[in-house]
C-alpha cells in the first residue's frame, strides 16, 4: 500500500489529478491511497503518507511542507499538473518512494 498526499492551495484543482492518479494505479494493479489537502494545517498529515506531491502554484512551500512531514516532497510539474496527467504524476510518486 502506497499512500499520496497532493497538497496545493485550496484542494480544488487536485481533487482531478487525485482522481487521475488513482484511476492509473488501478491499470497497473496498484494498492494505493490518494488524497488532495489544502497547504493549511499540513501539520496533521504528519506521519499519514509515504511521499507528497505539492501544486505548482505553491512551489514556494515545498521545503517547508517537507519539513513538516519529514517524507519525500516534490513540486508537481506544471504541465503534469495542468494536463492532470494521473500517469506522469504516478511515476514521479514511485520514483520518489524508491
Amino acid at each position: 500500500m502506497m499512500r499520496i498526499l497532493l497538497v496545493c492551495n485550496a484542494g480544488m484543482s487536485s481533487s482531478i489529478l487525485v482522481k487521475k492518479i488513482k484511476d492509473a494505479g488501478a491499470k497497473r494493479g496498484l494498492d494505493l491511497t490518494v488524497e488532495a489537502r489544502s497547504n493549511n494545517g499540513i501539520g496533521a498529515e504528519a506521519g499519514k503518507w509515504d511521499v507528497c506531491l505539492v501544486g505548482p502554484q505553491i512551489i514556494y512551500a515545498v521545503d517547508t511542507i517537507q519539513a513538516t512531514l519529514g517524507i519525500p516532497v516534490q513540486a508537481v510539474e506544471p504541465r503534469t499538473y495542468a494536463m492532470a496527467d494521473g500517469d506522469k504524476a504516478l511515476d514521479q510518486a514511485l520514483k520518489m518512494a524508491q
